[in-house]
């Protein structure tokens, strides 16, 4: 089953994978926008990969600097936003790969895309060329699901895998919103900190540590958006932020808004907040809370 969205010439619809790709792919959002003017937008830190395949060439620009291709980019983990500007019509499939994923689709570390500027072309070659056309020859979004389940599977489910100890740190520290400490991930995994800390960021693209307070504010996202959200200081207490203080700053450090601004109409925030696990059944698509649409 998948969810549905559309507001002001905006269609998005989403989709958990095959359940066989559950631990290397998160979401599926097929999107159709259109800005009639040029508008500029900005896209949290990232705790998983997002992957775009552009259906249409649409017209899209990076901002300062910003590591994102022009045309389906591939975008790893990131400890900072990334602005880009938009203008015209986009239509493309997101999906989402934990860094399991990703390395088995890619077949390298992904410290070698982070911050980077590269397409989905430069890294599957070929094979992008091959699957954006049947995607554009589609039937619809859901065929265009199935169409990604079946490839996808034929890739990954066979690939060389992150190493274990890697894999179940980025999970340990994406489920609990940061809560666990690298110290704690060390010891599970019979490793000193410093070794599992270097493999681990040269295997994800951050460090532990970055990718721990990014699953923290991206915990405390959720919590603000969605029903009954605390006040700021009690959500501060509750996602582990020392204060409100804290809570502010890093929203402003890895998405852009203070949590205030961030609810504000209009906020040109993309968020992508994985669909992993505790967190499922959240298949959650979308950026503008006042168009009602949730956030992903």
């Amino acid at each position: 089953m998948g969810e549905t969205s559309s507001s002001g010439g905006e269609c998005w619809v989403s989709r958990l994978p095959d359940r066989r790709l559950a631990r290397w792919v998160g979401f599926y959002l097929d999107f159709q926008r259109i800005a009639p003017v040029p508008e500029t937008r900005t896209v949290g830190a990232l705790n998983s990969v997002v992957v775009v395949f552009d259906l249409d060439t649409p017209v899209r620009y990076p901002v300062a600097g910003s590591p994102l291709a022009s045309v389906s980019p591939v975008v790893g983990l990131s400890s900072k936003p990334l602005t880009y500007t938009r203008v015209g019509r986009e239509r493309g499939i997101i999906v989402e790969l934990t860094p399991l994923g990703a390395r088995a689709l890619f077949g390298l570390p992904l410290r070698e895309i982070s911050g980077t500027r590269v397409g989905i072309d430069d890294l599957l070659g070929a094979r992008a060329g091959l699957l954006r056309e049947e995607l554009q020859e589609a039937r619809d979004a859901n065929h265009r699901f199935r169409i990604l389940d079946r490839r996808l599977s034929s890739w990954l489910l066979d690939a060389p895998e992150l190493p274990e100890p890697v894999d179940r740190s980025w999970r340990s520290l994406t489920i609990s919103g940061g809560a666990v400490k690298v110290d704690d991930l060390a010891e599970r995994a019979g490793l000193s900190r410093q070794y599992l800390a270097t493999r681990f960021h040269r295997e994800v693209g951050l460090p532990p540590k970055a990718v721990g307070r990014i699953a923290r504010c991206h915990h405390a996202v959720r919590l603000l958006t969605g029903t009954n959200p605390p006040p700021l200081p009690r959500l501060a207490a509750l996602c582990g932020y020392t204060d409100q203080a804290h809570l502010n700053r890093d929203f402003r450090l890895l998405i852009g808004r203070t949590p205030t601004a961030l609810l504000r109409p209009g906020s040109a925030t993309d968020l992508h907040l994985g669909s992993l696990f505790s967190l499922r059944p959240t298949p959650l698509t979308g950026t503008n809370l006042e168009a009602g649409r949730p956030l992903l």
